[in-house]
């Protein structure tokens, strides 16, 4: 089995695995006054730490919660909550966990702006600037593209959004273990654990001091207030574990994953010069090569290999057996024919390099290359 489908979701690293199995005997509640109340609060402080040392921030800016997912409803709630006029605006190919959020919160007056994109998947700073006016009231852009591994110039969004006196949601689920992280300027940043290496079902958001915020889930009165329901203390504990190993070895790591992706890209141009790459010209993450297949279409060729033990994943979705094409390609200027032949390969810290051998050697068997 050969899995290149870490942006949808990472194995648990093992060294995690064993830190979790000590981990599920601090089964205290975290709000409880006695003694293993008390330490499981001391351990989910700790991680809070750790996790904020990482981000160069104060650890009261970060409360935890389930996912990027919750994260980015609660900030998306908390801007447009009893909001009756003013404008979003977000980049054409955001998440769409903040996309139907938006549309999901939004009162009908509440117009939505979306920022061009070029064919690499970057934003036009120049657009983004002339469309935040006087009723803008929240911007979102991801800090790296989950399909395609465009990395966002982030800093400069941030400036133009600072300058304007309007907050900004960044959706850093792949930049996180990835790629270095700036939240200069962010009023808002939102992470899933499982996309690096942690346990489903564990996330934190990221709230700058000045930023506003009104619950999405109340009762309790956990993470001060903020985040109300006993704590998954298993699930932050795994957080902490997985950027603690990831940052002791970040370069080492950042060269590895750098290393899989260009070996994977190299092969396949070689054995497929018809192949091309998705923002290949733009700054990327290093785990995520997007690909437009010759011949078949993007979803024939995930399921093909998928036969042979290979797992990765295509933008193009299979309704009622007709195949559609990557809406986010065509926004970014690719036809339809390309949209729909798109395939990402997308990898990990467990991966190796006799996998993207076997994996291309697969996919000539598939082309009838051998």
């Amino acid at each position: 089995m050969i899995y290149f489908d870490n942006a949808a979701t990472t194995p648990v690293l093992p060294e995690v695995k064993n830190f979790l199995c000590k981990a599920l005997d601090i089964y205290g509640n975290p709000s409880s006054v006695h003694t293993l109340g008390k330490f499981a609060r001391s351990e989910i402080e700790t991680a809070r730490k750790t996790i904020a040392n990482y981000l160069k921030v104060k650890p009261e800016n970060i409360i935890f919660n389930s996912c990027a997912t919750e994260g980015n409803n609660t900030i998306i709630r908390t801007i447009l909550n009893n909001k009756d006029r003013g404008n979003v605006v977000l980049s054409a190919i955001e998440h769409k966990s903040v996309k139907e959020a938006i549309k999901f919160w939004a009162n009908k007056s509440i117009e939505i702006r979306e920022i061009k994109v070029n064919k690499n998947g970057v934003i036009d700073l120049e657009h983004l600037y002339h469309l935040i006016d006087s009723n803008t009231i929240l911007v979102c852009v991801m800090y790296v593209s989950n399909e395609f591994g465009t990395i966002q110039p982030i800093q400069e969004i941030a400036k133009i959004c600072s300058d304007k006196g309007v907050p900004l949601l960044t959706d850093a689920v792949q930049a996180i273990g990835k790629i270095p992280i700036e939240l200069k300027n962010i009023s808002y940043a939102t992470f899933s654990g499982h996309k690096f290496h942690a346990i489903k079902g564990s996330g934190f958001l990221y709230i700058s001091d000045e930023a506003n915020y009104e619950p999405l889930i109340v009762g309790g009165g956990q993470e001060n207030g903020k985040r109300s329901g006993t704590e998954n203390v298993v699930g932050i504990l795994s957080l902490a574990k997985a950027l603690e190993i990831i940052v002791s070895n970040f370069s080492r790591y950042q060269e590895q994953l750098k290393k899989l992706r260009d070996l994977f890209e190299n092969l396949l141009l070689e054995a497929l010069p018809d192949a091309q790459i998705v923002g290949k010209d733009a700054e990327r993450s290093p785990s995520i090569s997007s690909v437009i297949m010759p011949k078949f279409f993007g979803a024939e060729i995930v399921n093909k290999l998928s036969e042979k033990g290979i797992y990765c994943s295509t933008g193009s979705a299979c309704l009622s057996g007709e195949y559609e094409p990557n809406k986010h390609m065509l926004k970014m200027g690719f036809s339809q024919e390309k949209a729909l032949r798109m395939v990402r390969f997308s990898f990990g810290l467990l991966n190796k390099e006799e996998e993207v051998i076997e994996c291309i050697e697969r996919i000539k068997e598939i082309y009838r290359l051998n």
